[in-house]
């Protein structure tokens, strides 16, 4: 009996050394906000710089997507629409006069999924942006939308969303939908796209694994063996 209670003992101290010393598990941080593209090679590309500090061409193609994105080096968010044919379908009868350039400015507003909670998504839209040659991407999107800006971010383009900027989430509070493969410049419209709040349904989590993962078992037993081992230990230099 005295084994068995100091091996109760010493395994109970290894688990409480367990709990102090290991890191806890940190859930990845994600961030809702509008994302800024600009195109290369016929690719949709994730801005790392802000649109004032992008210059244009006439002929030049920039998108707004608003998304949920893990890690703020990049997003697998897209606009959802063909880059190659977004110039043609946003400024194809636009004509630019001497000294301006013609930009093709998609804004897609998301899915419902990645909306705030009682916001529905507006309808994406496209619109060509006919400025100064010398313009920005800044001055692209002003030109045909109404941003609103906070500490030199973008935190709403017309009045979408409302009552936040560019917040930070935990990734596990929001699952975001797979994109569909409509293009939003041919069916912008929110019946087309998306649900509305009347039908939607709360995302379901993802579904955990039927077999659990053996590391959690592999540690425990680890742990009992440390201390039967400890206390066998302990018992044998009594008896010696």
């Amino acid at each position: 009996m005295r084994f068995l209670a100091r091996a109760a003992v010493i395994t109970t101290a290894i688990c409480l050394a367990v709990q102090v010393f290991t890191p806890a598990a940190r859930a990845e941080t994600a961030y809702r906000y509008w994302t800024f593209w600009t195109v290369s090679n016929g690719q949709w590309v994730f801005s790392q710089v802000g649109p004032a500090s992008t210059t244009l061409v006439d002929g030049s193609i920039q998108a707004w997507r608003f998304a949920v994105t893990v890690g703020a080096s990049g997003s697998t968010a897209a606009p959802r629409t063909d880059p190659k044919t977004a110039f043609a379908k946003v400024c194809g009868a636009e004509n630019a006069p001497p000294g301006q350039v013609r930009v093709a400015m998609v804004i897609d507003t998301g899915t419902l999924d990645a909306a705030p909670g009682g916001q529905t998504p507006p309808p994406a839209r496209g619109a060509c942006a006919v400025i100064d040659q010398v313009g920005t991407g800044a001055d692209a999107l002003m030109a045909i939308a109404t941003p609103r800006v906070q500490g030199g971010l973008v935190c709403g383009i017309d009045e979408y969303p409302t009552g936040e900027c560019a917040i930070t989430i935990e990734s596990g509070e929001i699952a975001t939908a797979t994109d569909s493969s409509i293009d939003v410049l041919v069916a912008p419209t929110p019946a087309a796209n998306q649900p509305t709040l009347a039908n939607a349904t709360d995302p379901a989590p993802a579904p955990a694994s039927e077999n659990g993962s053996p590391v959690p078992l592999i540690a425990v037993g680890f742990v009992i063996a440390l201390g039967l081992a400890g206390a066998w230990a302990l018992q044998r230099r009594r008896v010696r």
